[in-house]
């Protein structure tokens, strides 16, 4: 029955109670436990035992029809196959930084778009995505499922750190952070030769403690099949049909502890040798998790299992249903610890072969173990009759032979006769020749059916030259089809939901700038101004050749492009500098330089160039002339009015020095005459005489000036 949870009452003229109602927790743990437990049900009887054949197949393990004393050998197309196409498809999604990337609605989005994509490239990259990717399209290739999980993450991080010889301040200063938990102390009085009480002398500490930070982090995790799982009705993941998607798995006190769970909720349910009901799967891929493991002797240690449950259903009983994520501890799904509603599931399913209606599509192995199988029996078969050739069967008559003898096969060995002709061997005909051909045939379907051959690996240069460049480079574009062609899966049904996923998660917890560094400069990142429902565009090509094909592509697109650039100009209908710029940077991501600013830049991101100045007209131009005429007229006349001026200083800078240099010679005669007859000078008689030399250097100036005045009219 429905619990009611919630009551407002709001009083304005008349009562109103408004009531909000959820499912009652028993109600929906025990429709939580039926749901899981069909979907529990569905991997160990349906999906886990064709899993753990295929990765036996993968590991080469014998099929368990052998016999004694012949030929245990077993095959490895698949091993083969999948380690030929892996490296061509992470080199299709690592190789370029815009394999996919998210286009605007409308235009003003578009740098905030491009901002997008470089921050989800940036967020994938620093979250090991390399690796993630590798181990789900490994997954996806061998069982036909890879699953990869994206979240973020806050958890308790917590480090130790030892202090020694801190004085009372620092260590109550210390002591006032929240963060920080004193695990031990050790303190002691300094050593001093005063004569203070040991109360009153001064102490120093020696603590060890652990700081506590909640950190948050986006995760990326790739998941083992066996650890998901879901409703037998899904068609896909992210599909209205997906009702429910579960990580159950094996963790530690600890591990719980760190994610802000209190101990005391699930410790009842914690052991130590837990471990899920089935590792059918698990066994398969790593045979060493067979075995008992150690008893854990501390609680932190122990072991519980653990699901983190995402259910649509309709909790509010509003007749909507929501995404609600279910944390449940206990073997038997025993008990809820967190519910909480969430917008989406947090996974993505990798499958190279897609199944119509099935979120379970097909791997290599489906394509490929009835190929492995026969080649296997084939090669075991031409072993045996080798063998047998080499080491044939003995006929012999009894008691005429040591039999011992006969049974040493050592190089050399004597065999002990009575009679000539006891000993006969049964003579086997080699039957390698039929054998071989066999084996071409299943390697022609293997061909056929993954498009992996030694033409298209490059290991085969005879075929190569052999045959025609045209048909040779329809080989190489069929084989490239096939392979684009689970890459473009890949992209469609996995990577291009991660990329969507990631920028809603990023634009929920990260609401502020941030930098971050791309392409060798430091850029700043707002998701907050992002729009969460950006398309997003796969640049994955069908059926364009290999690499080689596309780089000489656009080798002849930018030839021509240089072409119309010289012959009209980079203000052309046809190319511009951008366009070229385009075709040149590609040519360089397509070389294996992931940065290709380095080398070409961007035009667009140069700031724009100040436009030229508008020729004048002819009329104008005269206009200027005459305009430029008049000032230089005019400056010529200033500049012999600052030279009148320059010689009228200088005459009258030279009166005055010539003024002085009268009136001391006249000084020194005096002087002279003085001391010659002992005799002394006048004064006044002396003024008289310079006030009559400068007289004459006032007249000599005025009549100097009045010849520089005449010289100017």
């Amino acid at each position: 029955m429905p619990e009611e949870i919630d009551k407002y009452t709001e009083e304005e003229g008349d009562s109103a109670i408004l009531e909000v109602n959820h499912l009652d927790d028993e109600e929906f743990l025990t429709h939580c436990q039926e749901q899981l437990q069909d979907a529990k049900d569905f991997l160990e009887n349906h999906l886990a035992p064709h899993r753990s054949d295929a990765i036996d197949v993968y590991h080469q393990k014998e099929y368990g029809d052998e016999e004694q004393g012949r030929s245990q050998y077993v095959d490895s197309t698949l091993r083969d196959t999948v380690n030929s196409i892996l490296p061509s498809l992470l080199k299709i999604f690592t190789s370029s930084e815009r394999v996919l990337e998210f286009m605007p609605r409308q235009p003003e989005d578009e740098p905030f778009a491009l901002q997008a994509t470089d921050y989800v490239r940036h967020c994938l990259n620093e979250s090991n995505f390399y690796n993630v990717l590798h181990d789900a399209m490994k997954d996806a290739l061998v069982v036909g499922s890879g699953f990869v999980k994206y979240f973020y993450e806050y958890a308790q991080d917590v480090e130790g750190y030892s202090y020694t010889g801190l004085d009372d301040d620092t260590l109550a200063a210390l002591m006032q952070d929240d963060q920080i938990e004193i695990s031990s102390i050790d303190s002691r009085p300094i050593a001093s030769g005063s004569d203070m009480s040991p109360e009153e002398m001064p102490m120093i500490h020696d603590i060890e403690v652990k700081r506590r930070s909640n950190k948050g982090k986006f995760r990326l995790e790739c998941i083992p099949p066996e650890e998901i799982l879901f409703n037998r009705r899904s068609t896909g993941f992210g599909d209205p049909s997906t009702d429910l998607i579960a990580h159950r798995k094996v963790v530690t006190v600890s591990d719980l502890v760190s994610l802000g769970f209190e101990k005391e909720d699930f410790i009842d349910y914690a052991g130590d040798n837990y471990d899920l009901d089935n590792q059918q799967e698990s066994y398969a891929r790593r045979p060493q998790l067979h075995g008992k493991e150690g008893v854990a002797y501390q609680e932190a240690s122990k072991k519980l299992i653990w699901t983190e449950l995402w259910i649509k259903c309709d909790y509010d009983l509003d007749d909507f249903t929501e995404i609600r994520r279910v944390c449940i501890v206990g073997p038997n799904f025993d008990k809820i610890l967190m519910n909480e509603p969430v917008n989406d599931f947090p996974f993505v399913h990798f499958t190279p072969y897609r199944e119509p209606h099935d979120v379970q599509g097909a791997g290599l192995f489906d394509i490929l173990r009835d190929v492995q199988k026969t080649k296997t029996q084939v090669m075991r078969g031409m072993l045996d009759s080798l063998s047998l050739s080499i080491f044939p069967r003995m006929s012999f008559i009894d008691g005429q032979v040591s039999v011992s003898d006969l049974m040493n096969v050592e190089c050399g060995a004597l065999v002990r006769m009575r009679s000539e002709g006891a000993v006969k061997p049964l003579t086997v005909p080699y039957l390698g020749a039929q054998g071989e051909s066999l084996l071409n045939y299943f390697s022609e379907v293997t061909e056929n059916r993954t498009g992996i051959s030694k033409a298209s690996l490059g290991l085969d240069p005879s075929s190569l030259m052999s045959s025609s460049p045209i048909a040779v480079s329809g080989t190489l574009s069929a084989a490239q089809l096939k392979i684009e062609y689970i890459a473009r899966n890949f992209a469609e049904t996995a990577l291009k939901p991660l990329y969507q996923g990631i920028l809603k998660l990023i634009v929920q917890h990260q609401d502020r700038e941030t930098m971050i560094r791309l392409r060798n400069e430091w850029i700043p990142m707002n998701p907050a101004a992002w729009d969460t429902g950006y398309d997003v565009m796969i640049n994955v090509a069908l059926g364009g050749g290999d690499e080689n094909l596309r780089m000489q592509a656009l080798q002849i697109i930018a030839a021509k492009q240089e072409e119309i650039i010289k012959l009209v100009g980079p203000d052309n209908p046809l190319v511009n500098v951008q366009q070229y710029s385009n075709t040149l940077r590609k040519m360089t991501e397509l070389s294996g330089f992931k940065n290709s600013e380095e080398f070409f830049k961007d035009p667009s991101k140069e700031p724009p160039r100040q436009p030229e100045p508008e020729k004048p007209s002819q009329e104008e131009m005269q206009m200027q002339m005459m305009q430029m005429q008049v000032e230089l007229a005019k400056g010529q006349l200033e500049l012999d009015q600052m030279r009148l001026q320059l010689d009228e200083e200088k005459a009258q800078t030279d009166a005055a020095l010539k003024s002085v240099e009268i009136e001391t010679d006249a000084q020194l005669k005096l002087q002279e005459l003085g001391a010659k007859y002992n005799q002394s000078i006048d004064t006044t008689q002396l003024r008289g005489m310079i006030e009559t030399n400068r007289e004459l250097i006032r007249q000599q100036g005025l009549l100097e000036a009045a010849k520089i005045n005449k010289r100017g009219e």
